[in-house]
């Protein structure tokens, strides 16, 4: 992003997407940027975007082709997690869309009603949406919800502020619970409220809530010192 390390503490973001092998299928936890936003970035992201992202736009570092490069064939992601609408985290949906597309409720409004920050041209393919998501036992003084033909062991993670019906995923592995957050933070200072002034900036310049956005915030530093939790954000690059 413009700016570069003295702004945001880094000189570059990712942006991560999430893998989940359950037997033969994968489900997906966000897409990234597609082919289509390669073959043309101006109509799926808008200049403006691209100007201050500045994205890489590698065909090979699409989750399709990573899929393929994992000699995996792209028909075994069945389902797509979606932490939210911005357009940096569902170009790819177009890549599968043979896919289940399971997000909250509140983010399926905003698909449906056109709202701020949804680049209609991602969405113009036929969506197979998922029934929506079901209350589930809370977690850490964090709603969850469980997703229909999944894993009960999976849970979308209510963590608000960001985009309305914005989740993250948490996944058990061997050793640890895995805590996708999406976009709950970009850079992990941002736990510590010691955050470079550009990393805050960005945040309240395309946040939806920021008093929810700040609870999220908080509520997830509290989980940061716990060892048995591996938490991952889509854009920074290290784990916490």
């Amino acid at each position: 992003m413009r700016g570069g390390e003295a702004a945001f503490g880094t000189d570059h973001f990712v942006c991560r997407v999430l893998l989940i092998k359950d037997g033969a299928r994968l489900i997906a936890v966000d897409t990234g940027i597609g082919h289509a936003g390669i073959a043309d970035p101006v109509s799926r992201f808008g200049k403006q975007w691209l100007d201050l992202a500045r994205p890489a736009l590698d065909p090979d570092e699409t989750l399709k082709s990573q899929v393929t490069a994992h000699k995996r064939d792209p028909h075994s992601v069945t389902d797509v997690i979606v932490t939210h609408h911005h357009r940096d985290h569902v170009d790819g949906l177009s890549d599968f869309p043979w896919a289940r597309i399971h997000a909250a409720d509140e983010c399926r409004n905003v698909v449906r009603d056109g709202g701020a920050g949804l680049v209609p041209a991602q969405w113009s393919h036929d969506i197979v949406w998922a029934p929506s998501p079901r209350p589930a036992p809370e977690w850490r003084g964090f709603a969850t919800f469980t997703l229909d033909g999944l894993p009960n062991t999976i849970r979308l993670i209510a963590l608000g502020g960001h985009a309305p019906g914005h989740v993250g995923v948490l996944v058990p592995t061997d050793d640890h619970l895995l805590l996708h957050v999406g976009d709950a933070f970009h850079h992990h200072t941002q736990l510590l409220s010691t955050a470079p002034a550009g990393v805050e900036d960005f945040a309240r310049s395309v946040q939806y809530d920021e008093a929810e956005r700040m609870n999220t915030v908080r509520k997830i530093a509290t989980l940061s010192g716990d060892k048995d939790i591996r938490i991952v954000s889509s854009h920074d690059p290290r784990e916490v």
